[in-house]
């Protein structure tokens, strides 16, 4: 059975639309979905016990938002306790076409030594998305490719996001992206629970490290196709969102490269003259000014 684990806060719609496009394209004779809500500070405009029953969804309701990584363990968590064999996690905002998961659990299916699996994604207008990350972050890529650096290094940034490679074909990455992706049983016990410690984002940096390390592979495969419509839990909280990444970013190279601090400074130096500059546009970010530098003391030397 697969267990399908949509994890939703406030984005009520966004993840109607994607129980549909998965009922629509049905996967298999065999599926449950799993919508594991997180604390969502609004409710849906629908009568939402009649869907979760034409729908025969398991229904999950956090008393707090756990995060990104805390909320899906719970739907993973769920999944396993079932006995589904294959665990797909999906954004809210990800529409799925005839055959995408299945693509996903056949391949899995034939291969057991990929844990993890990724589908070709297209923006809403349609457009190839190419962003798997095709080798480990360390500090290097953090300053080379994953700063504004990266247009004085671009083969470097081309390689690191796979921008190099032949989209159209089937190759091992060191992770894919996180709105969607399918684990089988075997390797959601041994990488699972996620760390929970990230709110938001730097996920897929430290599953990479997980797999590599409980000596799973993580595959891209183009045969299954989802659209990605980047919909927007966060976008009402842009200053939020962009702390909880710089947030993410230090504990990363702290707890998982082990870089000392003075590598790690000048990094968060960088993210600071963002985020002023962003104070001059937003007034939420203008808002959260003192906070920000506040969260970034504690997590630089106190984590």
């Amino acid at each position: 059975m697969i267990g399908i684990v949509i994890l939703n806060y406030s984005a009520w719609e966004d993840t109607k639309r994607c129980v549909k496009s998965i009922c629509k394209n049905t996967p298999a004779n065999e599926y449950t979905i799993i919508i594991v809500d997180n604390a969502s500070d609004c409710a849906p405009n629908y009568d939402l016990s009649e869907f979760l029953k034409r729908y025969r969804i398991l229904f999950i309701q956090n008393t707090k938002n756990l995060g990104y990584n805390a909320g899906n363990n719970v739907g993973i968590a769920k999944a396993l306790e079932i006995g589904c064999s294959y665990i797909l996690i999906s954004n809210s905002d990800v529409r799925y076409f005839p055959q995408s998961i299945l693509k996903m659990r056949d391949y899995l299916k034939r291969n057991p030594q990929a844990g993890i699996v990724g589908p070709k994604i297209l923006d809403a207008k349609g457009r190839l998305q190419k962003s798997n990350l095709c080798r480990k972050t360390g500090m290097k890529e953090k300053y080379m490719v994953r700063t504004k650096a990266h247009i004085f290094f671009r083969r470097s940034w081309q390689t690191y996001f796979g921008y190099d490679r032949d989209y159209e074909r089937c190759f091992e990455v060191y992770a894919v992206l996180g709105c969607c992706f399918m684990m089988s049983e075997l390797c959601a016990r041994a990488v699972t629970p996620l760390d929970e410690y990230p709110v938001l984002y730097e996920e897929e940096l430290m599953l990479g490290i997980r797999m590599e390390e409980a000596g799973f592979h993580t595959v891209y495969n183009p045969d299954s196709v989802v659209k990605h419509l980047h919909g927007g839990s966060t976008s009402r909280r842009k200053a939020f969102a962009f702390a909880q990444n710089v947030r993410s970013e230090i504990y990363y190279c702290k707890s998982y490269l082990h870089a000392p601090i003075w590598q790690i400074y000048p990094l968060c130096i960088y993210r600071v003259v963002l985020y002023a500059l962003r104070c001059i546009k937003y007034r939420d970010f203008r808002k959260n000014w003192k906070w920000f530098l506040h969260m970034l003391k504690k997590e630089l030397y106190v984590v």
